[in-house]
């Protein structure tokens, strides 16, 4: 039999798990290929570290030009992870001929677009499922099996790590620092945990889910995004009385006027899908013309998961290579609709009126919020001084509005925090 010859770069979480999976599954994997894959080269910072692995340290370099320049290796697998390093290293590599697989949502979420242009170019396989979600095989469905839809909407929790800490917030009563320690502790978060916890690592992905989803290139900057750093105990719990539950949702729509992306805390009720999708667990939900609604469920990280997701790369690109099939990218871009600004739109909202004398009555306040435009769907008098409120839709530029002028209104002891409502 044959070999299919890898190179790896990166032997971290993802890349430690992947070896695992073709040492524990290898036979599987070949069998199903047709040939047998060999690890044939990992690149790594430091050769000499102590790694629960068993490997052959011979196989291990600190050159990236060991993998690259080798005529030998076919398929070059990146978990390195950043931007700069990796799109050289895939770069050097695709136009030495070799198959790409990665891992890494910052780089594509960016740069897909021109590093699929190279691929084609070189006539190379290109896939990056294991940047979105993990293990669930959102970006493979997209592409192919939803292939006879158009693709209105794609919603979901895309980012374990906040949605582990936003769990933990309401169902323990805790505070979001308290628990933002202790998920460091425990791997759930990096040392410096800002690309969680300020929404950028979900931008990155929702960018990629609208790119493939509706076939027009959307990248990290046009997502607007607002993480968990503002959410308090007091916000959940509210919430909670209300009957709805926090969740960092990222969201892509495919209007008729244009593309929306965004990443942003959402209040949902209690009842819906999403609402039930708890601790570093991911969910996305999709909907399309054809299909309906549908909803892919599962481990969102982890060294196995997000493993699992490169191995299913690698045995479709594998077999492609040994059945001579012609590449057939992820990003095809075929529309060019604008991204909508986050003021032309129009949305739900929760919030807190937090009122420093004089509270007045329920339907007092129903009058002085209509007079700014502001129409209550729900409202909850939370203590003497503080009411939760519901708004119903309202456009985006007039919530802006009615925030600065409200204190000519009534005197309140904090700043309006809204959080948007899924309707």
């Amino acid at each position: 039999m044959e070999f299919i010859n890898i190179g790896l770069f990166g032997l971290g979480t993802v890349g430690s798990g992947i070896v695992e999976i073709l040492s524990k599954n290898g036979e599987i994997i070949s069998r199903e290929i047709g040939k047998k894959i060999k690890l044939k080269k990992i690149c790594v910072k430091d050769i000499n570290k102590k790694r629960n692995l068993k490997l052959d340290k011979s196989i291990l370099t600190s050159n990236p030009d060991d993998i690259i320049n080798d005529k030998e290796i076919d398929i070059v697998v990146e978990v390195i992870g950043g931007i700069d390093d990796a799109k050289k290293i895939i770069e050097k590599s695709i136009n030495n001929g070799k198959h790409i697989i990665s891992a890494n949502k910052d780089l594509f979420a960016l740069y897909g677009d021109e590093i699929t242009s190279l691929a084609k170019t070189n006539g190379v396989h290109l896939l990056f499922e294991a940047a979105v979600a993990g293990g669930i095989p959102i970006l493979k469905a997209l592409q192919n099996d939803l292939y006879g839809n158009n693709i209105m909407k794609i919603s979901g929790i895309v980012n374990g790590s906040t949605n582990y800490i936003l769990t933990r917030m309401d169902i323990e009563n805790l505070n979001l620092q308290d628990v933002v320690e202790e998920a460091k502790k425990l791997g759930f978060l990096e040392a410096d945990p800002s690309a969680d916890l300020e929404g950028l690592d979900a931008a990155r992905k929702c960018a990629i889910l609208a790119t493939i989803g509706f076939n027009n290139l959307v990248t990290t900057n046009d997502v607007y995004t607002c993480g968990i750093t503002d959410i308090s105990l007091e916000d959940i719990k509210i919430a909670r009385n209300m009957g709805y539950k926090i969740k960092l949702l990222a969201t892509a729509e495919n209007r008729k006027n244009g593309i929306v992306v965004m990443v942003h805390p959402t209040l949902l009720k209690n009842n819906h899908a999403l609402a039930s999708v708890d601790y570093e667990l991911n969910s996305v939900y999709l909907e399309g013309d054809m299909v309906g609604e549908t909803m892919f469920y599962g481990k969102g990280a982890g060294s196995l998961p997000t493993g699992s997701a490169v191995i299913g790369d690698l045995v479709l690109i594998s077999k492609k290579i040994t059945e001579k099939i012609s590449p057939d990218y992820s990003y095809k871009i075929y529309n060019n609709k604008p991204i909508l600004d986050i003021d032309q739109l129009s949305f739900s909202y929760f919030f807190r009126l937090n009122i420093k004398e004089n509270i007045p009555e329920e339907n007092k306040i129903r009058d002085i919020l209509g007079d700014l435009g502001i129409k209550i769907d729900m409202i909850n008098k939370i203590n003497q001084n503080q009411y939760g409120i519901i708004t119903k839709e309202t456009p985006e530029i007039d919530f802006k509005n009615f925030k600065n002028s409200i204190n000519n209104k009534l005197s309140l002891s904090s700043k309006i925090k809204e959080i948007r409502v899924l309707v």
